[in-house]
């Protein structure tokens, strides 16, 4: 019952957020406010993304020896999604820029991608490994879930958290 109501509360701020800044949007704003095609800006997704950290760890009920165990998680993953932010702005989007990457230069980029963020993924497992180990089994239950929500933000939409990289596929 609680997962549905948390769920059911995140699915509704995410959908009312459009409405909400529509109400709010000033006379002769842009359309779209802050959110363009691509969502929201990278201030407000850090700001969505530290949320979800905050609220990961407060689902999670740690006690205080588990809170010794949950910095170098928490760091493995803030790193790792500033690391995908960083590769992100780097990239930019080179068909607005009327660049067309050939096919084999889109392979390369996206190689290289995808060994960067494997090994940004072990290190949130090596991180996460002690903090997994002293969870209780009800909290090893929920910590799937959580980092799930971690990964892909708010509604499972596969919003790319540290993870994943946005290689144009």
């Amino acid at each position: 019952m609680r997962k549905w109501i948390v769920a059911s509360v995140a699915a509704a701020s995410i959908a009312g957020a459009g409405v909400v800044e529509y109400a709010f949007a000033a006379p002769g704003d842009p359309p779209g406010g802050m959110m363009d095609h691509r969502g929201p800006s990278p201030e407000i997704r850090a700001a969505l993304f530290d949320a979800r950290v905050a609220g990961m760890k407060a689902a999670l009920k740690l006690t205080p020896d588990q809170e010794k165990t949950w910095a170098p998680f928490e760091t493995a993953v803030r790193t790792a999604e500033k690391a995908r932010l960083d590769a992100e702005h780097e990239m930019g989007d080179p068909f607005n820029k009327g660049e067309r990457p050939s096919p084999i230069e889109g392979l390369k980029a996206m190689s290289d991608h995808l060994a960067k963020a494997s090994a940004e993924i072990r290190q949130i497992a090596d991180a996460a490994a002690p903090l997994y180990d002293s969870l209780t089994d009800t909290q090893k239950q929920e910590f799937g879930a959580l980092l799930r929500t971690l990964r892909e933000g708010p509604g499972g939409h596969g919003h790319h958290g540290p993870w994943e990289r946005d290689h144009g596929g």
